[in-house]
């Protein structure tokens, strides 16, 4: 073995003199590379074959018990990076590296950590008190986002409400609260929610007038907590608003023929699969403009839950966000929205494209009807279903 080795190295020497030498005589060769034995093999001789041998095979390197800190510290170090030293040659300082903190979970980028660090339930919000009125007070102290919980919702469209924790979604950090007012259930991001005692939830959970008392700024969440209210099916609600839409004063500027025009739509339209058109351009910054969707429930007369062609799911649309489709195939299903026929389903066997009418054939009847687009919408519901 050692004589197998020694004529090893007297090969290689000579080899690379002779590189060297030919390097010298014709110049630098930037591709030249010094030739190695090969990984695994015996150099050439005589009587030997060139096939690897196990006892000529290198161990591989235990690359888990180096950590990637270290690995990483090791490469620039080896590009001449010193701990404490500036890097560069004109401006030669230290740079500090920049430490990306950990989002809290569920919130994007264009979140605002500030207000939600003072949502911090583990921040000092108040002074510490004496043990003693600690411990009288601590059945007044709020339970924490905890299933059966009381909490208040401090922004989106439920703003100022209060209802109890029913069920919490850690891997979305959602929780589904049921509502005081009208026993609705929705679902909030743990962010917007604040824990309170018992003692507040049966003080203001049913107090209304503390909806309005919000400041300025808040005024837009506080319209549509006001909203979601009146979403809630309650007679009182609506009757207050039938009061005050009488007491609307009338627009002299409008045309009369407008004003005609616009007449049928004070009928609510909505109905259960129907296919609509989203033309609200204002809503989540036109992110749903112009796109066709299924109504997939009725909440209110004038408030559904819709769901796009790719399954997002919109809920406390409004009607006014909304238009009537007409199918353009002739021979698809309509349903009369508006005027006395409305609610009956029917066939669409044409359509006046001049006078933007379409004439309907309703199930179980042989006559035809004239109606305008308006009055009637694409149906996608059971084919067995007409609501007379």
């Amino acid at each position: 073995m050692d004589r197998m080795l020694s004529q090893a190295m007297k090969e290689l020497i000579e080899e690379s003199k002779k590189s060297l030498e030919e390097r010298e005589n014709a110049g630098v060769d930037p591709m030249l590379a010094i030739p190695v034995i090969q990984k695994g093999c015996t150099p050439n001789e005589e009587g030997a074959a060139g096939e690897p041998r196990a006892e000529t095979v290198p161990e591989e390197a235990n690359y888990e018990a180096v950590p990637v800190e270290a690995y990483g510290l090791a490469m620039l170090r080896g590009m001449g990076w010193k701990p404490g030293e500036g890097i560069g040659r004109t401006f030669n300082q230290v740079v500090k590296p920049r430490v990306n903190s950990l989002r809290p979970k569920g919130l994007g980028l264009g979140a605002n950590l500030t207000e939600i660090q003072a949502l911090d339930p583990t921040a000092p919000h108040c002074m510490s008190r004496p043990d003693e009125e600690q411990e009288k007070d601590k059945e007044d102290q709020p339970q924490g986002l905890v299933p059966g919980g009381a909490v208040m919702v401090l922004s989106g469209p439920h703003r100022g409400l209060y209802g109890k924790v029913e069920g919490l979604d850690p891997d979305n950090v959602r929780a589904m609260v049921r509502l005081a007012v009208g026993s609705r259930m929705v679902t909030v991001s743990e962010y917007c929610l604040r824990p309170i005692s018992q003692q507040e939830f049966d003080k203001n959970s049913l107090d209304l007038s503390q909806v309005s008392k919000t400041s300025p700024g808040q005024q837009n969440g506080t319209a549509s907590s006001w909203k979601a209210l009146r979403d809630q099916d309650l007679p009182i609600w609506w009757e207050d608003s039938e009061k005050k839409r009488k007491h609307l004063p009338d627009r002299q500027d409008e045309p009369a023929a407008k004003s005609k025009k616009a007449a049928p739509r004070s009928q609510h339209w909505l109905h259960r699969d129907l296919r609509v058109r989203f033309v609200d351009k204002l809503h989540k910054g036109g992110q749903y403009y112009n796109t066709k969707m299924t109504v997939e429930d009725v909440l209110s007369p004038d408030t559904c839950v819709c769901r796009t062609d790719e399954g997002w799911v919109l809920e406390g649309v409004r009607e006014d966000m909304l238009e009537t489709l007409v199918p353009k195939v002739e021979g698809n299903r309509v349903m009369v929205v508006l005027g006395p026929h409305a609610g009956r389903v029917g066939y669409m066997l044409g359509r006046d494209r001049e006078r933007s009418q379409v004439v309907v054939q309703l199930r179980r009847e042989n006559r035809l009807m004239e109606l305008h687009y308006d009055a009637v919408c694409e149906y996608v519901g059971p084919s067995d279903s007409d609501e007379d």
